[in-house]
């Protein structure tokens, strides 16, 4: 069995606190200074990964990249446009499971979710983050 790869995103410094300890890949969606960084590795000893844009890897100053080059950690660019669906992701996959064998009247009946955001779903179920509550979640 594997183990569980546990990611997190951080937008704002404000919200390291509530990071996950045991948080392995690192989403990040602006730079953060040196010091934050030691704080964020401070908080979170297993990350491994930290994800960001290209243009937040080209504002990171190189002394952050030089830290993070020596702890082991890799920085990868992810490329994720978009707004993540608000939706609860068993409900999504409950969604694109019977879309196939029933029409979207009948889905809009069962599942009481209105036929247009059954389409609208199932049209944008390829994105790769999804928000529940006030969490976003990265697929892989």
């Amino acid at each position: 069995m594997s183990a569980l790869n546990i990611k997190d995103i951080l937008s704002d410094a404000s919200k390291i606190a509530s990071l996950n300890p045991k948080c392995q890949e690192l989403h990040i969606t602006r730079t953060f200074s040196h010091k934050k960084i030691l704080k964020i590795l401070e908080k979170c000893k297993k990350i491994n990964t930290i994800t960001l844009s290209e243009s937040t890897k080209d504002r990171l100053g190189e002394s952050t990249k030089e830290l993070l080059k020596s702890k082991g950690i890799k920085l990868i660019i992810r490329k994720e446009q978009g707004r993540p669906i608000s939706i609860k992701i068993e409900k999504l996959q409950k969604i694109l499971a019977e879309y196939k064998d029933y029409s979207y009247r009948d889905l809009e009946q069962k599942l009481k979710i209105p036929k247009s955001k059954i389409h609208y779903l199932i049209k944008y179920s390829k994105r790769k983050k999804i928000k529940d509550g006030k969490k976003i979640i990265y697929l892989k």
